[in-house]
């Protein structure tokens, strides 16, 4: 068992389910929905169902991330669920382009109650790649999505009753953690227009289509796969005890290797997903200024970027 698997189980002694205000949707409507978002986005708007889901990226012309998320087809909508710090960012670089297309865009975060859960995988094994295709269900009362089966089954639901879990969903930090664990991350304001998806891994987590055509930002994205040297790519790190922490990754002569870009903790244990600008066997021994870290591998293969 390794130390990923050591973590799993020590968070999921049974199933982890909790409320995710951090979230939030937007709506694109219209007979070109599909059509105007596959010029859009990094993934192929050409295998999105109403039961498979997908994985992607809004670019800028720089290739740099405005916002990622999960893409839903409901009926004759599209909802893509995305940090809820990013949806008028969305919103609003999108607006740019709908013009020419029969869509409209629209907030829909107020619609749905939005809960993650977390429970044992009936496939543990770390897979290549993560499928670009979520399984999904839709019902008349909720949207559910199968966000990973590595290292656990991570599922969100929307529930079209925005109050449904006001009164019987504590939040949970073993969710926070257990999140982070997937390591297929949504982007939060802060990161904006930062970083490629590149440094996230959606090239390994099926948010990227290299196949589909063109779309904005693009050749950038493209490039740094196939011609780009770049070492950055999104790493997973563990530590016991102090929470506050320096946010830049050092190695054991001080220089800098990578900035945290998530963390959470609960109870002593601390996980954190780091940016690294370096490739992880280049170095024996991680430091959060004097805090000593420990890598734990990815929940699946990420190939040399080199």
């Amino acid at each position: 068992m390794n130390t990923l698997s050591h973590l799993v189980t020590s968070l999921l002694d049974q199933d982890v389910t909790a409320p995710n205000t951090q979230l939030g949707v937007l709506r694109i409507n219209g007979s070109d929905a599909g059509k105007f978002l596959q010029g859009q986005v990094s993934c192929d708007m050409t295998k999105l169902s109403e039961d498979k889901s997908l994985y992607g990226a809004i670019c800028s012309v720089k290739g740099r991330i405005i916002s990622n998320f999960f893409v839903i087809k409901e009926q004759e909508d599209i909802l893509l669920v995305m940090s809820a710090s990013l949806v008028e960012t969305a919103l609003n670089h999108l607006k740019k382009y709908a013009v020419f297309f029969k869509v409209t865009l629209s907030v829909a975060t107020d619609e749905f109650a939005i809960q993650a859960s977390f429970t044992e995988s009936d496939n543990p094994q770390t897979p290549d790649a993560l499928d670009e295709w979520l399984p999904t269900t839709i019902s008349d009362d909720a949207i559910t999505l199968t966000i990973s089966e590595s290292p656990t089954r991570a599922s969100l639901c929307l529930q079209r009753n925005a109050n449904a879990l006001a009164d019987n969903a504590p939040a949970s930090p073993q969710a926070e953690l257990l999140s982070l664990l997937t390591a297929r991350p949504l982007i939060d304001a802060e990161h904006s227009e930062e970083v490629l998806p590149q440094w996230l891994n959606m090239q390994r987590t099926g948010g990227i289509s290299f196949t589909k055509g063109c779309y904005t930002g693009q050749e950038i994205v493209a490039r740094m796969q196939y011609r780009g040297k770049s070492k950055k790519q999104l790493a997973l790190f563990t530590w016991k005890g102090d929470t506050d922490v320096s946010s830049t990754l050092l190695d054991s002569e001080g220089k800098s290797i990578g900035s945290v870009f998530k963390a959470a903790y609960y109870h002593d244990l601390n996980v954190a997903q780091i940016i690294l600008n370096i490739e992880p066997t280049e170095v024996n021994d991680f430091f959060l200024g004097e805090q000593a870290v420990a890598l734990i591998p990815l929940p699946y293969r990420l190939e040399n970027t080199k």
